[in-house]
């Protein structure tokens, strides 16, 4: 009997193991589409871009997004360091970190990164619809020295799916932007800096890679499991002594 609960149990945690997500590398939201050399709107604030998770909401699909990053257009550094966040749509800042000037931070495809702790994204849908939404953005300078030229919009740049950019309404506005200095939230996107049909600052991007949850959670279901196997075990130990 205690041969077959160990192998029980064995198989229980062999198969928890197997459900674990295997690593992936991290991909870039968008490819980068080159630049415009007309000149962006300058102010001093943040902006940058609202996204979705459009992946299959079961099982739990989650964007973990692990790294941030800004267009650094002819690749030889930035001039200025640049504070970028990533918040919910309520105004919670998920997570942020500094892209140092010069070229201390890495290069991908056009834009300067850095790590940060892993924030998962939950996939969108029916019953998270207005709280899902995720907001990336980088602070810049009325005139900075990074900001002289428009990375491409929409237009030409292909996202990676399930990342997907969102006008958060009807607007149809897709470039969020924040006034003031430090890190304001970019909850501003109406009326857009850029007049009709504003595309979405593409200043700022981020890596990311897939995780998926089960529902519910194998630990969640394994922890009764092995409860009542050592209840079981427990029960024929003690008939055994009487």
């Amino acid at each position: 009997m205690k041969l077959k609960i160990i192998i029980g149990c064995v198989g229980i945690l062999f198969m928890t193991c197997l459900s674990e997500p295997a690593a992936r590398a991290d991909t870039p939201a968008f490819a980068s589409g080159g630049s415009r050399t007309n000149q962006p709107p300058s102010f001093t604030g943040t902006k940058g871009w609202a996204f979705d998770n459009t992946s299959p909401s079961s099982p739990g699909n989650y964007v973990a997004i692990t790294q941030l990053g800004v267009f650094d257009s002819l690749g030889d550094g930035l001039a200025n360091a640049h504070a970028i966040g990533i918040w919910s749509a309520n105004g919670t800042l998920l997570a942020s970190t500094t892209i140092p000037a010069g070229t201390a931070a890495s290069l991908v495809d056009g834009y300067r990164y850095m790590p940060i702790s892993p924030v998962l994204i939950p996939a969108r849908n029916s019953t998270n619809y207005s709280t899902a939404i995720t907001l990336i953005a980088a602070a810049y300078l009325t005139g900075d020295a990074d900001d002289l030229v428009t990375p491409n919009g929409v237009y030409g740049v292909g996202f990676t799916a399930p990342v997907f950019p969102t006008s958060y309404d009807s607007s149809q506005s897709l470039g969020f932007y924040g006034l003031g200095s430090g890190l304001p939230f970019p909850g501003q996107h109406f009326p857009p800096p850029e007049g009709e049909g504003n595309p979405p600052f593409l200043e700022v991007n981020f890596q990311f890679n897939i995780i998926q949850v089960p529902e519910p959670s194998v630990s969640v279901l394994l922890a009764p499991g092995l409860l009542y196997l050592f209840l079981r075990q427990r029960h024929f130990s003690l008939n055994k002594r009487v």
